[in-house]
Order: C-alpha cells, then structure tokens, then sequence
C-alpha cells in the first residue's frame, strides 16, 4: 500500500530491503505510538522514491509529520551504517574488468574509474559512487572535495592500479586526468574525444539515481547534516536491487541548473604525465 508502481520500487526487492534492515531497527515509540520497523522502512522508502513532503506521507501511514520527519532519519541512519558493504571502489579483480570495459567504450586505456560532483537544487553537497564525500558545501572546489577524500589517499598511495577520469574542475595529476581546455596536435585532440565518451556514461548514471530517487529532483527541506545521511542512504539503496537483477528504470529528461565550473590550477608534473600519456596513447590514432 506504500510503495507505489510508479515510484520504481519493486515489491520483492522492498521485502528483501525490510529483511535487511529490520534486525538495526527497534519498533521504537514516537509520541507514544510504537511504530514497527517494517512500517519505518516503508515511511522512508517511500519518501526517497517520491520525494512527497512530510505531511503527504503522514497522511497515508497515519502518523504525524514529526514522527515522519524522525523516523526517516533514523532509517537513513541505519542504511548508512552498511555503506562499506555497497559502495566500494573496485579489487584489484574488477579493476582489471573496468579497464577492459572503459578501452572497448570510450578507447582509453588503464580506466578504472570517473571523479563526478553530484549537487542537489541548494548546490550544496558533491558525491562520488564507488566512494562518496557528502560533507561539502557546493561552493568548495572539486578538487579540495576529492584531496580530501579517501579515494585520493589511497590512489597517491598507489593502492590502485590504474587512473581515473575528471573533468577540469580537477586538477590533473598523475593518476586523476582531465582533458585539455586546448588541445595542441591531433594526440591531444584525440585524447580529448576519448575523454568525452566515458562522461556520458557517469551522466547516464545520475540520471538512473534521480529517477529512483526522486528526493535528489527536490530541495531536501533538513539541515545539512541530515541531508548528507539522507543523500548517502539513496547512493547505498540502488546496488542491493542491482545485485538481484532489477533493471534500472527509464531516464526522464530533465536537466538540472548549470552550475559554474572553476577550473583546477594544474601543476607542471601533472600536465607533463598528460602530455606524456596523450603522446604515448594517441599519438598513432587516424
């Protein structure tokens, strides 16, 4: 009765998720009422797939808006509490499969990864799938967002065994490389379109998570804190039905604003490894 055909949800996927996340749940009282976990996980699923107001989920549940607004973040909380099962960057295995899968896509070599920023209508947190940042204001710089990130430490660390693509919000390093802004010689020009393809996959991306999610269409009307929760629970939420081969639902069309890029001051070793790696790859393209 909550989750609704139209909201994408799938009714065998929603008991697994109940299974799932009922065990981290007490039927905790509010206001008096004892709501049992199933019931708060269906409040909340319903909430991120419509991204309906408080008080239009009250009404069909039966409870009031406060209880509404409490019980979503404690869902959100527990969803979050399994991150480190779900949203992983790939083994040293799979990276091998990313390569091979970028290469035959987009034709550019040692892929295993996109850094993409993910703002809500306030432009106020970025994310990263495989690893997520969602502590960031909208107006800090990408590349502030990702050297603070787990993934960059681990990638200058040398843990992975490969590089990741950005675009020139980024600054270009050695193993995180973005496209020229002018391309010089037909090697950086071909370099340059076999930069573009992979993007359309990422935003492709994006567009399947709103889709599913129609709270991310929407001002999360929280505090920023609890909008990260909320924002980390969507990103957790999709691999579970992905793993028990549901497909993902069709992509309406719908832009989101234009938010202005400021281009990353790249350092000089870093525009020397690109150079070098145009040179190397693209040199002999026709």
């Amino acid at each position: 009765a909550y989750i609704k055909p139209g909201q994408r949800q799938y009714k065998e996927n929603t008991a697994d998720i109940i299974c799932l996340l009922e065990p981290r749940l007490s039927a905790d009282s509010f206001q008096g009422r004892p709501i049992h976990p199933s019931l708060q996980i269906l409040i909340t699923l319903r909430f991120s797939a419509s991204g309906t107001f408080h008080r239009e989920t009250r009404d069909l549940c039966g409870v009031n808006e406060t209880t509404v607004y409490r019980v979503v973040h404690k869902v959100c909380n527990a969803i979050c509490e399994l991150k480190y099962n779900f949203i992983m960057f790939p083994d040293a295995a799979a990276e091998v499969n990313y390569k091979v899968e970028f290469y035959e896509y987009g034709n550019f070599p040692g892929v295993i990864g996109y850094a993409e920023e993910y703002r809500n209508l306030q432009n106020w947190f970025s994310i990263n799938f495989s690893n997520i940042a969602a502590c960031w204001k909208g107006a800090t710089h990408n590349s502030r967002t990702f050297q603070n990130s787990s993934l960059y430490a681990q990638l200058e660390g040398g843990q992975h065994s490969g590089i990741i693509l950005g675009d020139s919000g980024y600054a270009q390093t050695n193993f995180l490389f973005t496209p020229y802004l002018q391309a010089i010689g037909p090697e950086q020009q071909w370099y340059n379109q076999a930069h573009i393809r992979p993007r359309g996959v990422v935003e492709r991306m994006f567009g399947v998570w709103k889709s599913r999610f129609q709270c991310l269409r929407k001002t999360l009307h929280f505090q920023p804190k609890r909008c990260c929760i909320v924002i980390i629970a969507t990103a957790v939420l999709p691999n579970y039905p992905k793993q028990h081969g549901c497909t993902d639902p069709r992509i309406e069309d719908e832009d989101d604003p234009d938010v202005p890029m400021v281009e990353a001051n790249d350092n000089k070793n870093g525009q020397a490894c690109r150079d070098a790696f145009a040179m190397h790859h693209f040199s002999r393209q026709r």
